[in-house]
């Protein structure tokens, strides 16, 4: 757990240095770089994600069934992710994308933190953010994915 402490503050600025730079790219040399940081720093983000909700599902499991288990380790491991909740306002600019890759790994990212906190963030329902999801509701086909989109928000507003 110790290893975690200060992990979610460098994702965070990593992440916002790195969209940044994604979307500001102007040439293909610079938007292929960005992009693969992009995708590699998303995977990382996912990871921490999953395995905080494997813990907490965990605990909330051995709670529910009378095992007692340790509820603390997950307690804990929620509040030391927190500041990952900053992120959700720059997942949800990076849902339009045109790299499918990226809008896969942005939305399972962006499930995955509002599972976990909810609409804690202020701005996660901002006018960008909501031209955002109008867009890529209107872009997208595949029902899986609109589904997906539509709990985000649900998570969100409620």
């Amino acid at each position: 757990l110790t290893f975690y402490v200060g992990l979610a503050h460098h994702i965070c600025n990593l992440l916002i240095e790195t969209v940044a730079l994604y979307l500001e790219a102007d040439d293909k040399s610079s938007t292929k770089t960005a992009n693969a940081l992009l995708l590699s720093l998303l995977d990382i983000l996912h990871c921490v994600l999953v395995y905080t909700a494997n813990i907490v599902r965990q605990a909330l499991q051995a709670q529910k069934s009378g095992a007692g288990g340790d509820t603390q380790a997950a307690e804990d491991l929620l509040l030391i992710n927190k500041p990952l909740t900053d992120l959700i306002s720059l997942l949800i600019q990076l849902l339009p994308s045109e790299d499918t890759e990226i809008f896969v790994s942005a939305s399972q990212c962006l499930s995955l933190l509002v599972q976990l906190y909810g609409g804690n963030s202020q701005d996660s329902m901002s006018p960008e953010n909501m031209d955002s999801f109008a867009e890529v509701l209107r872009s997208k086909k595949d029902t899986r994915q609109l589904k997906l989109l539509l709990r985000i928000v649900k998570r969100l507003v409620s």
